[in-house]
């Protein structure tokens, strides 16, 4: 799974895979194999493949990492590429208006008909995009007023797929 993790306004890019019990972890350019276990509500212990051990305090708020290792306490907003682009697409849009396809993908299913009226975070439509079924919503309260595409179509990142009024 990867993921942008940002600190201090600097972003770094995470990939995470399941590696035996434990996790390889990506971090930039740099793979690290990492054992965590639980040891409380918070308290967890993280083994590096070095055999290095450290216990950290995690708590998690959303996105927000809160997380105390060894004396220091860190902050870390961590999201999968896909909700970032979808934040960025609905503030574009103003919350209303075009939605576009944040990445190509294969249109799987339609869930709206022209003339439907949808609420923000309503299901509009489920695009495959990166072997991963995505369900597109809607940024803002509306009207479908046009349908784009049409089950089994293919799109280009930043194709129209619905206009919403």
């Amino acid at each position: 799974m990867k993921f942008v993790a940002t600190h201090d306004g600097h972003e770094l890019d995470v990939e995470v895979q399941r590696h035996g019990s434990g996790y390889r972890v990506r971090l930039g350019d740099r793979w690290i194999d990492v054992d965590v276990v639980a040891a409380g509500n918070y308290m967890q212990s993280l083994r590096l493949d070095d055999g290095r051990q450290y216990a950290l305090i995690h708590h998690r708020e959303g996105t927000t990492h809160h997380i105390s290792l060894g004396g220091s306490n860190v902050t870390v907003d961590i999201q999968d590429p896909l909700s970032r682009m979808r934040r960025r697409s609905t503030e574009d849009m103003g919350g209303s208006g075009i939605v576009k396809a944040l990445m190509p993908g294969r249109v799987v299913r339609v869930l709206v008909n022209k003339g439907d009226t949808v609420r923000k975070g309503a299901g509009l439509l489920i695009l495959e995009a990166m072997k991963m079924e995505n369900e597109i919503q809607a940024p803002a309260d509306g009207v479908v007023d046009e349908l784009f595409v049409q089950p089994g179509q293919t799109v280009e990142g930043g194709a129209d797929l619905v206009h919403i009024g």
